[in-house]
């Protein structure tokens, strides 16, 4: 067991560790040393996209594959600890019983191979949005019950790692949203995704969510984003940005149309790289991923509502009259705008009138024209990543 100088030592190096990630691994070795346990490990279960990653003092390469690849998700201590808040120490026996735990297939097939015993202390270092984290630490088989001091240090250690981890976790965060914070990101008005070169999804704004939420052509499947019609397409132009520009062979990312239900438009997406400084960056053990490029979509149905919502306010159109304008602007005539709206032509002509005389336009071309410019504008509005 280690005196309180080396608790010091450890909290320097957590704290390092916040603008300098490749010191997580110290810490964890640091932190075993100080409270005089076997193994310590930090660990992340994203739901979102259905995985599992960590990081640990020391590692039998065989052992962690088979857990990062399977025993994660047969682990029953899982769903106990994420179902406690952020912060409060747990022990083992809070969790399950010694006895109910040997009768696991985990522990016989995984757990007394590791060598592990059945002292461990842990918290939760983030809980949220289908993702928990946790750190913890375990003593060796034979020592089955953490002592007072372990005790001890652990809850002082968790309190500086909790702190820094959060830290480091925004500085990631908004570094590789590339200069965009995730409020801004959230605010277009133009739908848009995050994803890794997997397609898992990483960042979501409010106008993708509107489109995703309705099920009909673009959708999430365990994480990862996807079209309704079965194609592949859209995973290959992620995938595409994936590639070094050094090494190309053939275009990064790309545009693709997405078909939807009866009598709706289809859905436009383009695929953009994303680059930065450091592809390698990212923290997986953290449930953070480096985006390696962004989906963002043209969706008629959302554009007719925000023009007739435009039209609203600037002229005082009416719902019906705004829904017309919003149709009229595809220049396919009058009839065919009405048949779309379910009126009949000769309300649609009294509705007309109504429009030219708040819009101060005498002719449908005219309408038109003014209606594109407004379009125009719209689509002109700046925003970067």
């Amino acid at each position: 067991m280690s005196d309180d100088g080396e608790l010091i030592a450890l909290i320097d190096f957590v704290y390092a560790a916040v603008l300098d990630g490749e010191l997580w691994p110290t810490v964890l070795a640091k932190l075993a040393e100080a409270t005089g346990t076997m193994q310590s490990i930090i660990a992340t279960m994203d739901h979102r996209t259905n995985s599992f990653d960590s990081i640990s003092r020391r590692t039998i390469a065989e052992l962690d594959a088979s857990y990062k690849n399977y025993w994660a998700f047969h682990n029953p201590l899982w769903a106990k600890t994420s179902a406690l808040p952020s912060g409060q120490v747990w022990s083992f026996d809070s969790l399950m019983t010694p006895q109910d735990f040997a009768k696991t297939p985990i522990f016989n097939e995984w757990w007394k191979p590791a060598d592990y015993g059945l002292a461990m202390l842990g918290a939760n270092l983030m809980v949220e949005d289908q993702v928990s984290s946790l750190i913890c630490v375990v003593n060796a088989r034979g020592h089955d019950a953490p002592t007072s001091e372990q005790s001890r240090i652990f809850k002082l250690a968790v309190h500086h790692i909790d702190r820094a981890l959060r830290l480091h976790r925004q500085l990631w965060t908004l570094d590789h949203m590339h200069g965009a914070t995730p409020e801004r990101f959230e605010g277009l008005r133009q739908g848009a995704i995050l994803v890794d070169a997997a397609a898992n999804v990483l960042f979501i704004n409010a106008a993708a969510r509107t489109v995703l939420e309705a099920g009909d052509g673009l959708v999430l499947k365990g994480g990862c984003l996807t079209t309704t019609d079965g194609a592949d397409t859209l995973k290959r132009l992620i995938a595409s940005c994936a590639r070094a520009a050094g090494r190309l062979q053939g275009p990064l990312g790309g545009e693709l149309e997405v078909r939807r239900g009866p009598r709706r438009p289809a859905l436009g997406l383009v695929v953009t790289p994303l680059r930065t400084k450091n592809p390698d960056a990212g923290i997986p053990w953290l449930g953070l991923r480096v985006p390696v490029a962004i989906v963002t979509m043209a969706d008629p149905e959302i554009n007719r509502r925000r023009l007739a919502q435009d039209l609203h306010m600037r002229f005082g159109l009416t719902a019906a009259e705004a829904g017309l304008a919003a149709e009229i602007v595809k220049g396919d005539g009058r009839e065919a705008a009405a048949k779309r709206r379910g009126i009949s032509v000769s309300t649609a002509r009294a509705q007309l009138s109504s429009i030219f005389e708040k819009t101060g336009t005498h002719r449908q071309a005219e309408l038109v024209h003014l209606l594109l410019e407004l379009t125009s504008e719209r689509s002109t509005e700046k925003w970067e990543l």
